[in-house]
């Protein structure tokens, strides 16, 4: 089955001023009022189901991003939890390697597609199309 991962890490320092400790880059708002986690959480809609979608980030930062996702706090609550929080930021493989491996516990057949929380991504519905094509292909 087709499986997304989201990673949302950060802690604030990047994007400075507009990122800071208490609201890292993954959760300002930068595009019509969304963060580009948020947009990139919705680019995944008609290609992988939300209780399929996992999201990756500091497990500091937990509350903020549910409260951002409600869809992904509602798949959360109706069985495993769809967010991996690290409890210390290591580097980009120790989260895919972490998350995966708690996908793999879920379903060991699950084909991943890993994505980032911090890209403008347009047009949407070419994106859906080439990460459709790239499942498949994989499948």
């Amino acid at each position: 089955m087709r499986y997304a991962l989201i990673l949302a890490g950060g802690s604030g320092t990047r994007l400075w001023p507009l990122s800071n400790e208490s609201l890292p880059k993954q959760l300002v708002p930068l595009a019509a009022g969304r963060s580009l986690m948020e947009a990139a959480y919705e680019r995944l809609e008609g290609v992988v189901p939300e209780e399929r979608r996992f999201l990756c980030g500091s497990a500091r930062y937990r509350d903020a991003t549910l409260a951002r996702l409600p869809a992904l706090a509602r798949a959360s609550a109706s069985g495993l939890d769809r967010y991996i929080g690290e409890p210390q930021g290591r580097d980009t493989l120790a989260a895919v390697a972490l998350s995966c491996a708690i996908i793999a516990g879920e379903d060991p057949e699950a084909v991943v597609a890993v994505l980032t929380s911090d890209h403008v991504i347009e047009p949407e519905d070419e994106f859906r199309a080439l990460l459709d094509r790239a499942f498949a292909l994989v499948e």
